[in-house]
């Protein structure tokens, strides 16, 4: 072998032992924010996020506080990191468990229905994620990132809903003369405030929830508007009285 092609080789292997450990730092980082998550859910449910600290988080992960906070600065972080996993997770699914053939209250029913059912099975901790989050509209400075990561989710939720309503207006189902993302931004905003009365329950079923939803969302489907046709037949009987 020439030493021109010594050297390549040696380079070649170089490079692939460079690729290799950068495969080790990846798993390695993987690893450790798994069990940091892991640790993070744990104690929150056993202690209640406002008691846990990040100390005691991390000494269960087996990690340093410094390590711990590579990856979570302070505590809603943590608890925004599971969120948002669940919520990717669940977001992949939703949609495909939609009916396109359905009416569109059903179509609304059946998307929501898998959030509430995740806010109802761990209460501990979706219930400072939705204080935490409703109170940092009002708190002004830098996000941290799975912070703004929960924020950023809005906008495609908002899509798929969007998408839906889109459907149903060339199908001729509800009226076209409104965009289907204002549309949809109306049904986020009646999902957002609801869900967070209905988690302040003692003991919120989805059921009851998702109930009163739907009836939400029907209401606002349907308007409040009395139709030209009844407001007529109303007025006749009154004149006729």
């Amino acid at each position: 072998m020439s030493k021109r092609e010594q050297a390549m080789a040696d380079a070649l292997d170089a490079e692939d032992a460079s690729q290799s450990q950068l495969g080790l730092r990846e798993r390695s980082k993987l690893d450790k924010r798994r069990r940091i998550k892991a640790a993070a859910r744990a104690v929150f449910i056993s202690k209640g996020y406002d008691a846990a600290t990040t100390r005691e988080i991390a000494a269960q992960a087996d990690v340093g506080i410094g390590t711990l906070f590579n990856y979570a600065k302070e505590k809603r972080e943590l608890l925004m990191m599971i969120i948002n996993d669940d919520l990717d997770e669940i977001n992949a699914s939703s949609a495909a468990t939609v009916d396109l053939d359905s009416p569109l209250i059903d179509q609304l029913t059946a998307f929501f229905t898998a959030r509430y059912a995740y806010w109802a099975s761990e209460p501990a901790l979706a219930r400072p994620a939705v204080q935490e989050t409703f109170d940092f509209l009002g708190i002004k400075g830098e996000q941290g990132p799975e912070t703004a990561r929960f924020y950023a989710r809005r906008p495609k939720i908002e899509k798929l809903l969007a998408d839906i309503i889109g459907r149903q207006q060339a199908a001729g189902n509800i009226a076209d003369d409104v965009e289907s993302s204002l549309i949809a931004s109306l049904f986020m905003t009646i999902y957002l405030t609801e869900v967070r009365r209905w988690l302040n329950q003692a003991d919120p079923r989805v059921d009851a929830g998702i109930a009163r939803l739907r009836e939400l969302l029907a209401l606002a489907i349907r308007g409040i508007k009395v139709p030209e046709a009844a407001k007529t037949e109303k007025t006749g009987k009154g004149r006729g009285a």
